[in-house]
């Protein structure tokens, strides 16, 4: 009896042994047969994935070159303009100055300028926006008289503004604070405007009209006033509008140096990302170092050739494993 069970658990033993060993075969055998095909679709990930990083970076490094290249324009350009201050201006040399900084700015304001009108490199994400008033409206000078105005924004928002008589305009611009802050806007003066700025997810509270109601001091009485903020006015606009406004050449001068002072700064952040740049192009470079240029081409030929046979499923697998751009696939289409 004991030997009869002994053999019995001995045949079991084997049967699972066998089992498991025809088990561990088959699982091998799928692995050996599968893999190729998904060695293929990794090796187009791999190298579609590789040239999105390259181009990305590469185009990053353009737009710093260019930053660069405009940031010493404009310096020599100001430059240009403090020699010309040295001596006596006509009032129509005057004019061909503010002229000069106006056609400046307009070329910092075209779609493809690495720099913009705040002169701040213009790829970077922009994080709040900027509006004003326009000139024929003052909440900030005291008055004699006191006066209660509101602000319906086109949200639905509105801001109730009391304005004491003869208060301050310090005071005033900290009243203007605390009543837009609950709306996520922040108020300050610029250049004797009254600025408002807010973050760009709250971008419709200060891109779409304001209407104004007062009681006749600051703002007409009766219906409400339709009010569009603006753009605040660029660097070189404001040092244009200076140029008419400062008598003072010296002083003029000094207010030049000021904005060559700012565009050193932004100078140096540029030369500094630059180098970060190169060197994390030179590092993608090095991590793909044996994939040259002819592998890629065979990579993009075979994608190309799968998309033509229907293989729809090759490239929904590739967008929805690497992060490969619309103009790469594109550009293996079209070879």
């Amino acid at each position: 009896m004991l030997i009869d069970s002994l053999k019995q658990s001995g045949a079991l033993v084997s049967s699972s042994a066998n089992a498991a060993a025809k088990t561990a075969a088959s699982t091998t055998e799928r692995s050996q047969t599968v893999p190729p095909q998904n060695q293929k679709l990794q090796q187009q990930l791999n190298t579609l994935s590789q040239w999105s990083v390259n181009a990305d970076v590469s185009r990053q490094l353009a737009k710093n070159q260019q930053a660069e290249q405009q940031l010493r324009q404009l310096y020599q350009q100001l430059e240009q303009l403090k020699k010309q201050l040295h001596q006596a201006q006509t009032a129509e040399q005057r004019l061909q100055i503010t002229a000069q900084l106006e056609q400046m700015e307009k070329q910092l304001k075209l779609k493809d300028s690495a720099i913009n009108s705040s002169l701040e490199l213009s790829h970077q994400p922009e994080l709040n926006i900027n509006r004003q008033l326009n000139n024929k409206i003052d909440l900030l000078s005291p008055r004699k008289q006191a006066e209660r105005l509101q602000i319906n924004l086109a949200d639905g928002s509105k801001v109730q503004l009391n304005f004491p008589a003869n208060q301050s305009q310090a005071d005033n611009l900290s009243m203007l604070q605390k009543e837009f802050a609950p709306l996520q806007i922040e108020v300050r003066q610029q250049n004797n405007q009254l600025v408002f700025s807010a973050p760009v997810a709250q971008s419709s509270k200060l891109n779409q009209p304001w209407q104004l109601q007062g009681e006749g001091i600051r703002i007409a009485a009766g219906n409400p006033v339709t009010v569009k903020l603006q753009e605040p006015a660029g660097t070189l606009s404001t040092l244009s509008q200076l140029s008419q406004q400062v008598e003072n050449q010296q002083v003029y001068q000094s207010e030049i140096k000021i904005v060559q002072q700012k565009l050193q700064q932004v100078l140096r952040q540029v030369q500094a990302e630059r180098q970060m740049l190169i060197a994390k192009l030179n590092s993608l470079r090095l991590a793909g170092g044996q994939q040259t240029e002819d592998d890629a081409y065979v990579v993009s030929q075979e994608l190309k050739q799968q998309m033509q046979m229907g293989a729809a499923s090759s490239l929904s697998a590739i967008m929805a494993q690497g992060n490969v751009t619309r103009g790469l696939v594109e550009f293996a289409l079209a070879q």
